[in-house]
């Protein structure tokens, strides 16, 4: 599988834990579950949380829209109580799609000046970041291996694993 980043990879951004990015007051907001963050949250005890909607399943929201695990400081109740978090969750500002075999990872810029997040332009460049979203794809089982293409003049080495 190769990867396309779609995205300007000298950004920046650190999570501020402002849990704009949680939904707060967004009505269409819903979360994807990957089938084994369901088994999980089944494992938890917390399978009330899940709903189903065709093949895919969601977190539910609270009233304001804001995910239902999302407490008053701001905070996940799912990372406090049991040191998880949904993979979905864990690689924001980044969002992905697997298009004939190709992981493109791209930045929601819509959503993300929706939710008004205040991250960018703080922490670590949005390239140095990468790995992190292929690791997390990796634990939900949906990556079992990627390759980049990369601009090295030999061409044995323009493909590397």
């Amino acid at each position: 599988m190769y990867f396309i980043p779609c995205f300007d990879p000298t950004l920046r951004f650190e999570c501020m834990k402002c849990g704009n990015c949680c939904g707060r007051n967004l009505d269409m907001w819903l979360l994807e579950l990957y089938p084994t963050e369901v088994n999980v949250l089944k494992e938890m005890n917390l399978e009330k949380y899940i709903i189903k909607k065709g093949s895919h399943y969601f977190l539910a929201r609270k009233g304001d829209g804001s995910c239902i695990f999302l407490n008053e400081d701001n905070l996940c109740e799912l990372r406090l109580e049991y040191d998880w978090y949904p993979v979905n969750c864990r690689i924001f500002p980044f969002s992905t799609r697997i298009v004939n075999d190709m992981l493109v990872i791209y930045l929601n810029i819509k959503y993300i000046k929706r939710v008004k997040c205040n991250g960018f332009g703080k922490g670590d460049m949005l390239g140095a970041q990468v790995d992190k979203v292929i690791n997390a794809l990796r634990e939900v089982g949906v990556l079992k291996d990627y390759f980049v293409v990369t601009s090295s003049s030999s061409s044995d080495d323009n493909l590397k694993r």
